[in-house]
């Protein structure tokens, strides 16, 4: 590995610039980066960072003093893949804030080459699945014959419209769950649960989130899924979707059905901030590793109580049969 020195990759979108903050405050000096040198250089001239400005697929020598790459830019599907691959070149230790599954599994099969090269992979290292996969080893090393885990979700008021947006683009390609060990396809909001959350049980349908496969690798358990907490109402209406798949896939579809959430969204919680916390605390630790390289999920990476070392992160024990439907 190379010097002590921490990129930030898309600083100027707001998940980004947030981290380029808490990194300082961490009395980090990382060097900012980004598509648009123009939108980069408020924030490296506030900040007195530097900057440089480069596509994802044309990387050049912009990483040859670079030791770790924190991947801020978003769409995931756009800049996840050719980034890790740049980084497994030139030996450098690769993180995201992504939450989507497509992701974690092709970032998962550069797991050899990362092992080879020494270098770690860690897609999501934000609060996508980091609680959760931290809560889902915590389980496994109580319950170590589980057989299976079930997670579930719940933001107090409404999920974040990034969230709901790609909850929507899965829309179109249905549910996944995992059993034996593989990701199966089932329908929108193919189980509801009423979960008995800390301040009051809420309903909740299955999801297409990134813990369904991350978990799986955390664990080895082989079936789970993944809920989040929706108004029931919501749910059935989730569940009309299902005969109009094809259409939710098309552009069309998709931006039409993303407008009426942003119109019926009226508040969102501040779960980037949190991201923040997280995502630096990560990348501080991967800055000073000298262990094995490969794919690693966080509590891989951290270990199950890593969550509980982030400040205002609770964690309670309940005992509560669930209702099934």
């Amino acid at each position: 590995m190379k010097n002590n020195q921490l990129m930030i990759y898309g600083a100027y979108g707001y998940a980004g610039e947030l981290m380029v903050r808490e990194a300082v405050a961490q009395r980090l000096r990382p060097i900012i980066a980004g598509r648009d040198a123009e939108k980069l250089k408020p924030i490296a001239t506030e900040l007195s960072l530097e900057c440089r400005a480069f596509g994802v697929r044309n990387t050049g020598s912009n990483l040859q003093d670079i030791s770790v790459l924190l991947n801020c830019a978003g769409p995931f599907s756009a800049t996840a893949e050719p980034l890790a691959r740049a980084c497994l070149a030139q030996q450098i230790h690769y993180l995201d804030i992504t939450g989507e599954i497509d992701i974690f599994r092709k970032c998962h099969a550069l797991d050899e080459e990362a092992r080879q090269q020494n270098v770690l992979i860690l897609p999501g290292a934000g609060t996508d699945i980091v609680p959760t996969d931290c809560l889902a080893a915590m389980l496994k090393e109580k319950l170590p014959v589980a057989t299976r885990i079930d997670l579930a979700l719940s933001f107090g008021t409404n999920p974040s419209i990034g969230t709901v947006n790609t909850m929507i683009e899965s829309f179109g390609k249905g549910g996944l769950i995992r059993e034996g060990g593989m990701l199966k396809v089932v329908s929108n909001a193919f189980q509801m649960r009423k979960i008995p959350f800390q301040n009051k049980p809420q309903w909740a349908m299955t999801i297409p989130w990134g813990d369904v496969f991350t978990s799986g690798i955390s664990t080895g358990v082989p079936d789970g899924a993944v809920y989040m907490a929706m108004p029931r109402m919501s749910i059935y209406m989730i569940r009309l979707t299902n005969p109009v798949k094809g259409i939710l896939n098309t552009q069309f579809g998709q931006k039409i059905t993303k407008r009426l959430a942003g119109w019926l969204m009226k508040s969102t919680p501040n779960v980037y901030a949190l991201t923040a916390t997280v995502g630096i605390r990560i990348a501080q630790y991967c800055l000073d590793y000298t262990g094995p390289g490969g794919y690693y999920t966080p509590s891989m990476l951290l270990g199950s109580r890593f969550i509980e070392s982030i400040p205002g992160i609770e964690v309670h024990v309940l005992n509560q049969r669930l209702r099934k439907i």
